[in-house]
């Protein structure tokens, strides 16, 4: 279980509490899937970001295509990880902040928090 916290450069923000394999989306609008922020941007791929449950903590994939975008992780004490289009980055307690930027314009910052919770493999020992 992890919460998503967003909040978009329109003032639009929210939050959510994701179990299983469930998963948070933001991108260009048409997209279907649950748990989406939308944006009307033509220059925003429909799954820009996407955030979901993995080992230690949620992983961030970047499905944005160039375009000038930015996507960066930021830890608790500024500093700063940037994913390359079609990479993830796994986010931890001090890296747990998403800011994906057009140009220089933050569109949506993201907040996770998370329990700790040891590696897939750690989990399916532990259970097994």
């Amino acid at each position: 279980m992890f919460t998503v916290t967003w909040k978009t450069a329109t003032g639009e923000s929210g939050e959510v509490v994701l179990v299983d394999d469930d998963k948070w989306t933001f991108g260009r609008a048409g997209g279907a899937e649950q748990n989406t922020v939308s944006t009307d941007d033509p220059s925003v791929s429909r799954t820009a970001l996407v955030i979901r449950d993995s080992g230690p903590g949620p992983v961030v994939f970047r499905g944005q295509i160039d375009n000038g975008a930015k996507v960066a992780l930021i830890s608790v004490i500024g500093s700063t990880t940037w994913l390359e289009e079609g990479t993830a980055g796994n986010l931890s307690a001090e890296e747990n902040r998403v800011e994906f930027s057009m140009g220089d314009e933050v569109l949506v910052t993201v907040d996770v928090t998370f329990d700790d919770r040891g590696t897939v493999i750690q989990r399916q020992q532990a259970a097994g």
